[in-house]
């Protein structure tokens, strides 16, 4: 006697989500070019058929729906950008404990077990603007007006600027920190009318922008410095536009981090922290 099992014969086929990888990207952000450079970067690199890119930007008030979200689904891989807290740190335990690997963009939230870290030193950043500014200025102050998208990328860079200008302990700093970045070209203006002031850095790309839009065509004072994210801004330099200039590079960010959530997605990773080089020129 021959028994047939028809279930035997037919060809094994893989399981439909066996090769479908749903990536993730949060963050705490308002969108603007620089996230739309990030995007660029990252869509780059993640441009293939299996790749399913979901990216949310939210509010501090609605972070509990986005850990919700970011622990519970369908994750191969997830990226966070948010501040350092206890939010950022349980958020990531959570995810990180369900199986799903998550790398940390632009923010690092270095207490916490996430794979990873891809962004911009702005420490680093920071203390070399610091360190030009105490070898040009001789005495007086010198004022940060900042305004970048970032989370904490203003307070990494200006700890950093601190620390760089104590080569020169007759010079001091000042922090204007903005809320909206519009308010730049009115800072700016208070800020040189006071004759202790012998030096001013814009640092992000919107806070640079408004200045320079409203400043027209007169002469631009002294040791400016500007950190941005905008290409444009080289030209700029060169026209003698500014005596320093920092240009980070939002799209290579973005690719980097499609190179390590492609990775992570399918079983390859292990933790990276990346930073991304920025361009600097100075007079």
């Amino acid at each position: 006697m021959v028994l047939l099992l028809g279930g035997c014969g037919g060809r094994r086929q893989p399981h439909p989500d066996q090769f479908r990888y749903p990536i993730g990207v949060f963050i705490q952000a308002r969108q603007n070019d620089f996230w739309q450079a990030v995007e660029t970067g990252l869509r780059r690199r993640l441009n293939t058929a299996n790749v399913e890119l979901t990216i949310r930007y939210f509010s501090e008030g609605e972070r509990e729906r986005v850990a919700k979200e970011m622990a519970e689904g369908n994750w191969r891989a997830v990226a966070l950008c948010a501040p350092p807290s206890d939010w950022a740190t349980n958020t990531i335990q959570q995810v990180m404990s369900n199986g799903i690997p998550l790398i940390c963009l632009a923010t690092d939230v270095p207490d916490s077990v996430r794979m990873g870290f891809v962004g911009t030193y702005y420490y680093d950043a920071g203390r070399k603007a610091g360190a030009w500014y105490a070898r040009r200025v001789a005495r007086g102050v010198v004022v940060v007006i900042t305004g970048h998208p970032v989370p904490r990328a203003s307070s990494e860079f200006w700890e950093g600027f601190r620390h760089g200008l104590l080569f020169n302990r007759r010079v001091r700093a000042r922090l204007v920190s903005l809320t909206d970045s519009r308010q730049a070209w009115q800072a700016f203006q208070r800020v040189r009318r006071d004759p202790a002031v012998q030096g001013i850095f814009l640092m992000g790309g919107e806070a640079a922008r408004q200045v320079l839009d409203n400043w027209g065509n007169r002469p631009l004072p002294e040791r400016l410095g500007i950190f941005s994210w905008r290409k444009e801004m080289e030209q700029l330099y060169l026209r003698g536009w500014c005596d320093l200039l920092i240009v980070e590079q939002p799209e290579q960010i973005g690719e980097r981090l499609g190179n390590m959530l492609r990775d992570s997605s399918a079983g390859r990773g292990k933790f990276q922290q990346v930073f991304v080089p920025y361009k600097r020129w100075a007079r």
